[in-house]
């Protein structure tokens, strides 16, 4: 591994480390490149304890800029952001992306009229919610806004079986990634929640076995980020294991992104 595009730090209040701290690891890892992407801040979302609010980047963007200037001659240091996407928010991906290098699509919101302040979180989907978040991630990724799809199968955390329903929204999710040539992420931090009994048999929450045989089978591009929340997350032994699970399955990992 020589790249991670998923980073974040202390100013989304539930990570440890300054930029400094993430790009002095990847130097020492040999990463060739590293992106920061700190939770945006936004207003329709009352998550502030998970999330940078509006004060706060400024400073993310000059400690991000300050870093890059530092350790040019080490690393390439890429500045970018994590953030849901709702329709009709053009405007605001378009303005993040004259101060950023680039976005990442964490959707961990649907939209839901049944829901708190009109929301629902991805981590507590039933089926019957399952259509909406594809919809929605379909058209992000249409829009050519994010550089890729973080934690895809994240819609599947309160999902014990991988019916029929699940595997047709599921393809129909990654045949939107291959049409749009949209990379998905195999997220790091889901297997440090550990396995569970499914109906399957024992799996991680996310990567799910069922949905990433899906991507291979299909043809998705692929990375592996550690969606590291602490420096010495970058790299270790559950990247490691998402290398072997990535392995396992026969999925070729794409290891460097154009921006």
């Amino acid at each position: 591994m020589n790249n991670n595009y998923h980073t974040h730090m202390y100013l989304c209040r539930h990570a440890i480390g300054d930029v400094q701290d993430y790009v002095e690891e990847a130097i020492r890892l040999g990463f060739k490149t590293l992106g920061m992407s700190d939770h945006a801040p936004f207003k329709e979302l009352k998550d502030r304890s998970v999330r940078m609010v509006p004060s706060d980047f400024p400073l993310y963007l000059q400690k991000c800029l300050d870093a890059r200037e530092k350790y040019k001659n080490q690393i390439q240091l890429h500045i970018g952001l994590e953030i849901e996407y709702f329709e009709d928010h053009d405007e605001i991906y378009k303005d993040w992306l004259t101060k950023v290098d680039y976005l990442v699509l964490g959707q961990h919101y649907i939209s839901d009229p049944n829901g708190r302040n009109n929301l629902r979180s991805s981590y507590d989907l039933a089926k019957k919610n399952l259509t909406k978040y594809v919809d929605m991630v379909i058209e992000a990724m249409k829009t050519k806004y994010f550089l890729f799809l973080a934690h895809p199968d994240l819609m599947l955390y309160s999902v014990s079986k991988f019916d029929s329903f699940i595997e047709e929204e599921s393809r129909r999710l990654i045949q939107a990634a291959v049409d749009t040539n949209t990379p998905l992420e195999i997220n790091a931090n889901g297997i440090r929640r550990g396995t569970y009994m499914m109906h399957e048999g024992q799996r991680y929450i996310y990567p799910r076995l069922e949905f990433w045989k899906l991507v291979k089978e299909m043809g998705g591009k692929v990375i592996i980020s550690s969606d590291a929340h602490r420096p010495e997350n970058l790299y270790d032994d559950v990247v490691e294991e998402a290398y072997k699970f990535a392995s396992q399955i026969g999925i070729e990992v794409e290891e460097e992104l154009m921006i």
